[in-house]
């Protein structure tokens, strides 16, 4: 882990990534429309993303390894009705190669 990271977190508003220096983006969760997670490779290893996104078009990008994400994916099973812990945890299996996974949507 690299203490350049940011830091992710959720509260009962919404879930946020912290950039440090008081940059905090973060979505509602009632903004919450859609979940995709894809992989990249970089440097010779390879990086798990999960987007959270709205209908507007707001994109909040989480990544699998920064710190808090394990707390995140709980909340978000929590707060997201219908979203599998399951399939984030599958998702880390996820190759470059492989098309972005479609997590959760909003019914």
């Amino acid at each position: 882990m690299n203490p350049q990271d940011p830091r992710l977190y959720a509260d009962p508003r919404g879930v946020w990534r912290d950039d440090g220096a008081g940059r905090i983006h973060g979505i509602r969760w009632t903004d919450i429309d859609g979940i995709d997670g894809y992989a990249i490779d970089a440097n010779e290893r390879r990086l798990i993303f999960v987007e959270v996104g709205t209908a507007t078009g707001e994109r909040l990008e989480l990544r699998t390894d920064w710190p808090g994400y394990r707390e995140v994916a709980m909340a978000m099973s929590v707060h997201l009705p219908g979203l599998d812990v399951g399939a984030l945890q599958r998702l880390e299996q996820t190759r470059p190669e492989d098309p972005p996974t479609i997590l959760w949507w909003k019914a």
